[in-house]
């Protein structure tokens, strides 16, 4: 049979055509799928996936050995390990390595940490246009923070030294204010900070009566560090949240696109700590500014009332004494003019009864009788009509000088 070869024979020979055509270490570029550290080694799966459906098309496994890790290391400091992430797009330098019995892998010598870096700008950019475009970059950014944040939900991990900073700083402030920090802790660097914030975000979400608002703090660290808070699904969760969100990532120059739809952002965690008690004491020198106000506008009021009693109990002392003054002389002219008043009444009602007595005198009986009149009587009644008599009726007629019985004829 042709071109016949034991399973051996063929791995010996893709292993020689391998190390023919690629004897020097070459670039490729290509996706973390998975990543797991033993004894220093580093053992990766890379992948490629396909732009529109996000399938994988190619698969290789790669292992960074303990000593190329440790001169990388040296080489890209802290950013060596945010780069050896699960699904972190990476330019590796591979020297590629084929055994008869184990297969072929890559051995990764370099790493370019600019490439990653512009896959999370490329990445960093897709968000915000995203965001953009759902209308939900200001939605936080329009909430309205309390004039005092007092009940605060933190978002960091138990370790961070950001952390600490912030608690010292609020613990020790100079005003002596007390507030209350809820601690939700969470991931803060590597591949599930995505997973467990946006899970405390709902948490605090369900308990959001009890907050005011919520502050997401950590230390610094290499700019890798921050590629969780530029992920669509992280910052889509902070734009959308019914509290304000306060972000002190620790970073002075880069600015995550968390901090973005954030409702402030600030640098350190040192920073918000500064930016909560410095408007903690600007409402508080309002409200004594209020109480000044208040006070002097009392005092001045009180002191016009003061003053408008003062004139009303002038005025009324016044008035009395006019009034009493005005009585006083009243009295002291009816004084005069009492026995004026006197005489006069006494005159005229002397005067009066001489009338009466005059008109009494006039028309008396005995006046009647001197002008000639008389009266006649029957029995005990006058008569006082010619036809109140008959005929045989007794009449008695009285005269001034005496009276006379008659007896009717006719």
């Amino acid at each position: 049979m042709e071109n016949k070869f034991s399973l051996l024979e063929l791995n010996e020979y893709i292993r020689q055509v391998l190390i023919l055509n690629f004897s020097d270490a070459v670039w490729v570029s290509c996706e973390i799928s998975q990543v797991n550290e033993s004894r220093g080694h580093f053992w990766m799966d890379l992948v490629e996936k396909d732009l529109l459906t996000d399938a994988v098309s190619a698969k290789s496994s790669a292992v960074l050995w303990r000593r190329d890790y440790l001169k990388l290391q040296i080489e890209l400091g802290t950013s060596l390990d945010s780069i050896l992430q699960d699904g972190m797009q990476v330019l590796l330098k591979v020297k590629i390595n084929y055994h008869e019995a184990y297969g072929m892998k890559f051995v990764v010598e370099e790493i370019d940490p600019g490439y990653t870096l512009g896959q999370l700008e490329i990445k960093r950019q897709e968000t915000i246009l995203k965001l953009r475009k759902k209308g939900l970059f200001q939605l936080n950014t329009g909430l309205k923070l309390p004039a005092v944040i007092q009940r605060i939900a933190v978002l960091s991990s138990e370790t961070a030294a950001g952390l600490q900073d912030y608690l010292v700083q609020m613990k020790n402030n100079q005003f002596g204010y007390h507030f209350e920090n809820q601690l939700f802790t969470t991931a803060m660097q590597g591949q599930f900070v995505e997973k467990e914030m946006r899970s405390r975000l709902k948490s605090i979400e369900r308990r959001k009566d009890e907050f005011d608002a919520v502050v997401i703090i950590r230390g610094g660290g290499a700019r890798l560090d921050l590629s969780a808070f530029d992920s669509y699904e992280l910052c889509k969760t902070i734009a959308e949240f019914p509290l304000p969100v306060l972000t002190g990532i620790g970073h002075d120059v880069d600015e995550t696109v968390a901090d973005l739809v954030a409702h402030t952002a600030l640098k350190t965690p040192t920073a918000v700590a500064d930016f909560i008690l410095n408007r903690t004491a600007t409402f508080e020198g309002e409200m004594q500014y209020l109480a000044q106000y208040v006070q002097q506008q009392t005092e001045r009021a009180l002191k016009s009332q003061e003053m408008q009693l003062q004139q009303a109990e002038q005025t009324l002392h016044f008035a009395t004494k006019q009034f009493f003054r005005t009585k006083e002389m009243t009295l002291t002219q009816l004084e005069k003019d009492i026995p004026t008043q006197i005489k006069f009444r006494l005159f005229a009602a002397e005067q009066q009864l001489k009338s009466l007595e005059k008109s009494v005198d006039l028309l008396s009986p005995e006046a009647a009788f001197r002008r000639g009149f008389t009266i006649t009587t029957k029995g005990k009644e006058v008569v006082r009509s010619m036809s109140e008599l008959k005929k045989g009726d007794r009449i008695e007629t009285y005269f001034s000088d005496g009276s006379v019985e008659s007896e009717v004829l006719e």
